[in-house]
């Protein structure tokens, strides 16, 4: 109960210092890199929503590609070590 307590406190002090603008939407817009993004995902949505089998299928290469990038850092790692390993063993 205690905490509760402290953490109202907390909070209507902050609330009493903060300025205006932080609690309302007014003069703040989002980021164009952000608006951008989501243009874009609305568009791939629109995409999907007209194309499902396109968009089954740019999964299925997506798990593929995460399938191999798995395996090609299995195999850094396996040689990294063997290198490691084998310049300790020389030292």
């Amino acid at each position: 109960m205690g905490f509760a307590f402290r953490a109202i406190f907390w909070i209507a002090i902050v609330a009493a210092f903060a300025p205006a603008s932080v609690f309302s939407s007014e003069g703040m817009s989002a980021p164009d890199e952000l608006t951008e993004l989501v243009a874009q995902s609305q568009r791939i949505q629109q995409v999907c929503s007209d194309l499902p089998a396109l968009c089954d299928l740019a999964d299925e290469a997506g798990g593929l590609a995460a399938i191999a990038a798995n395996e090609s850092l299995s195999r850094v790692e396996n040689w990294l070590d063997e290198r490691e390993t084998s310049v300790a063993e020389a030292s």
